[in-house]
């Protein structure tokens, strides 16, 4: 889904072309040498280069399937598709121009439908006010299962509103349930609802291919648990018209949160947010219990087996359950939008999940969010394993933002979004290290009673929110091949005041001094294509400057000045 600086393919079959309202002025010695049909395997890669013939010419790519990246500096399309993207063709459009001369080409890409996993069936149906409720079997196979589980059945939950077909097209959710739960019952008319099951609390991941012959001490770690969601999903929007693909979003908390964090992450291509709550982001930072459970199921993590997915970089299990070293190496991942909530008086999944060091990276989930400019809410208080915080109590640090339902600040799959960093309004989450009120417990961490207020071991400040309050309009996102603009600002609406000294605000109610100062990343951006050092000319309010694109081509505004009124920032070539 993702181009090289932050650039999405557009939806499926379209033609979106990043000049649809330019007309070449002349053709001429500038020619785009046509690559003819491409047809690539799902789960193989197609690395293709495409030939410019004539002067130096910048080179645009829309229409590519979700997932494919285009390196406008090297001009090639790179592609992995995944087991759900067979049996499609996108026609794909390529524009080249020099500044004078312009021209343009488009061609077909197709990918073979190779993998074929049953298709899950209907078991039972009733209906529940205005939506209906669905038990849908999945049977398996030796890509959904491993060889001596194949043939198995996992029962899952689908509810659906009662009109299934014709506008308006509605959201899709996936929840994922915690350990040794089981899917939601729960529906409601206003979206699809889809609840699948991991029974052997597989962390949404998976299990050793030599389950349950032997044990997980050798042998590869394959995302069996993964591909039967995704699959789940691929077959309800295919089975269900008024679902929404621009809106398909997961949530789960602990071991859900977990698994929230991997599907969102991992298959960023097909999710526009994700919600994760009291979730571990580094299967390595597990506590000492929860270890020796996943060890029957992934080996050690020491041996670290073999593990792989379209678009994971690491080739180990252990490795590709670190969301710290997918946000690093992925850029599909890091053009998702994280919602995240912890707690420093859980006992359960502790804080240390988002402020210790990964193992293997050496940074810390919330260090990787800020330092790699991701989209992202990041709540902590004193709350436990679900447990609300005894002072602030339920959601305390907003009035219901919901950035799948909004009206104003709101995503989608393919609509680019400001992602705000370093925002002057953050609170201290902390270092992972104590403060001296509670010992260290390797299962617990630093967490203190959750009824007593303020005796939280962690270090840091009891509660707080990183990019709390910013928004932007998304109704006016301009993206074109030579122009960006986005309009932003900051909340300071209804809510309270701090309850107690050292606490943050209630609701909407600012929470520090205006103006808010944060740096700013597009992310998903459809047109506005950066070249590696490419120069830009940027605009917001009184500020104003010039700067480069990074390495990736993705572009960061430093310092940007926000108020409680809308300004729009601009880039521009």
């Amino acid at each position: 889904m993702i181009a090289l600086g932050g650039c999405v393919a557009a939806a499926p079959g379209s033609v979106s072309s990043p000049v649809e309202d330019m007309e070449p002025r002349f053709e001429g010695a500038l020619r785009i040498v046509d690559p003819g049909p491409q047809i690539v395997s799902e789960e193989e890669t197609l690395d293709l280069e495409l030939r410019v013939e004539g002067s130096a010419a910048r080179v645009f790519m829309t229409g590519m399937p979700e997932g494919a990246r285009f390196d406008p500096s090297q001009r090639r399309l790179r592609y992995t598709p995944d087991f759900t993207q067979g049996g499609k063709t996108w026609t794909v459009l390529v524009f080249a121009t020099d500044g004078q001369q312009q021209t343009r080409l488009s061609f077909p890409l197709s990918v073979r439908d190779t993998i074929r996993p049953p298709e899950p069936q209907i078991l039972g149906s009733e209906t529940v006010g205005a939506w209906r409720r669905l038990t849908v079997q999945q049977r398996t196979d030796t890509y959904l299962d491993s060889p001596g589980y194949a043939g198995r059945t996992f029962t899952a939950i689908v509810t659906t509103p009662l009109v299934t077909d014709g506008p308006p097209r509605l959201p899709l959710r996936v929840g994922l349930h915690g350990f040794s739960g089981t899917p939601s019952r729960d529906g409601w008319e206003g979206e699809l609802r889809i609840f699948p099951h991991d029974p052997m609390n597989s962390y949404w991941w998976g299990y050793s291919e030599r389950l349950p012959a032997s044990g997980a001490s050798t042998g590869a770690v394959p995302p069996y648990t993964l591909r039967r969601v995704l699959h789940l999903v691929s077959w309800a929007l295919r089975s269900f018209p008024i679902a929404d693909p621009e809106r398909v979003y997961v949530e789960g908390g602990s071991m859900g949160g977990a698994g929230a964090m991997l599907l969102g992450l991992t298959s960023a291509r097909h999710f526009c947010w994700v919600e994760s709550s009291i979730g571990q982001a580094i299967a390595r930072n597990h506590r000492p219990s929860r270890l020796t459970q996943l060890t029957t199921l992934w080996g050690t993590p020491q041996q670290n087996l073999a593990a792989a997915f379209p678009g994971v970089a690491a080739t180990g299990v252990w490795d590709a359950q670190d969301m710290t070293s997918l946000l690093l190496t992925s850029a599909e991942a890091r053009e998702q939008f994280l919602f995240l909530k912890h707690g420093k008086d859980d006992t359960t999944i502790h804080f240390g999940a988002t402020v210790m060091a990964s193992p293997l990276t050496r940074r810390s989930l919330y260090g990787v969010l800020q330092e790699q400019h991701i989209g992202h809410t990041a709540i902590w208080d004193e709350g436990g394993h679900g447990p609300e915080d005894p002072v602030l109590r339920g959601r305390w640090w907003e009035s219901g933002w919901n950035p799948v339902f909004d009206d104003t600040t709101f995503m989608r799959r393919h609509l680019a979004f400001p992602a705000f960093s370093r925002s002057s309004t953050d609170r201290n989450p902390g270092t992972g290290n104590g403060n001296g009120k509670q010992p260290w417990n390797p299962e617990s961490g630093y967490a203190g009673k959750l009824e007593v207020a303020g005796d939280t071991g962690w270090d840091g400040e009891l509660a707080g929110v990183l990019n709390r309050g910013l928004r932007w309009d998304a109704r006016a996102i301009v993206d074109t091949e030579n122009e960006l603009a986005m309009p932003l600002k900051v909340l300071d609406g209804s809510g309270g005041p701090s309850p107690r000294p050292g606490y943050p605000t209630l609701g909407d109610r600012l929470d520090g001094k205006l103006p808010v100062r944060v740096d700013v990343t597009p992310r998903r951006v459809q047109r506005f294509l950066c070249l590696p050092g490419e120069p830009l000319q940027w605009r917001f309010g009184a500020q104003s400057g010039v700067l480069r694109a990074g390495e990736d081509g993705s572009v960061t505004v430093p310092g940007l000045e926000l108020s409680t009124e809308w300004q729009t920032l601009r880039l521009w070539r």
